[in-house]
């Protein structure tokens, strides 16, 4: 803008400070850990399929070559024909090519939200949309069953703790999670006063009933 005198002078620029930044506000996702068994099924699948590319390389390198040795046999019209079905089969190429890089990019994406390593992309990156989210889904799955079983794995190891409220120490006759005492009652009660007692109880009773008071889904 100018002034009195004609003088150009700036706008003062408005201070940014208060400004949100682009992650405020978001969650941060969980990063999903394996196990060295899982790391090393995983490491072999990577490995094989670095084997199938070298091999594929290889292949098209010798491909590559006997078809120099035969263009050099043909006419000049039967080369202008091939010439231009290479040129149809590069731009196929280059629009596959194109299409792989941005399924890439949008499984990559996946996993982040997911908290899973992109190390697994070779695995779960499928030749289409569809094929990628059947395995992204199987993936999710796994993680999700490994979890479960990890949770099992410790809700089991507390059921006889040296210390503490002394809930694994109840008689099976007056753990109401048990066949023998069962009560849904006492289990709401028991849940509601001391969460921590209880589940010690249900790892004691291990209920076989499809509903009970604490049960995780």
């Amino acid at each position: 803008m100018e002034n009195e005198n004609g003088v150009q002078t700036q706008q003062p620029v408005q201070e940014q400070d208060n400004q949100p930044t682009q992650n405020e506000g978001q969650e941060e996702k969980p990063k999903v850990d394996f196990t060295p068994e899982q790391q090393k099924a995983i490491s072999a699948l990577l490995d094989s399929k670095i084997a199938k590319e070298r091999t594929k390389a290889e292949q098209e390198k010798r491909d590559a070559i006997d078809k120099a040795i035969a263009r050099t046999k043909m006419s000049a019209e039967e080369r202008a024909k091939a010439e231009q079905k290479d040129r149809e089969d590069e731009f196929n190429r280059k629009q596959q090519d194109l299409d792989r890089q941005l399924r890439e990019v949008k499984t990559k994406s996946t996993l982040i939200d997911k908290g899973i390593t992109t190390d697994l992309l070779p695995l779960v990156m499928g030749a289409d949309d569809d094929e990628t989210s059947q395995r992204l889904d199987l993936l999710d799955r796994y993680v999700q069953k490994k979890v479960q079983e990890a949770t099992e794995k410790l809700m089991r190891g507390k059921r006889n703790p040296i210390n503490g409220n002394g809930g694994s120490n109840v008689s099976l006759s007056d753990n109401p999670w048990s066949a023998q005492g069962w009560n849904l009652t006492k289990q709401n009660e028991i849940f509601n006063q001391d969460p921590e007692k209880a589940q010690q109880m249900i790892a004691q009773a291990q209920p076989k009933q499809g509903f009970y008071v604490g049960k995780m889904n």
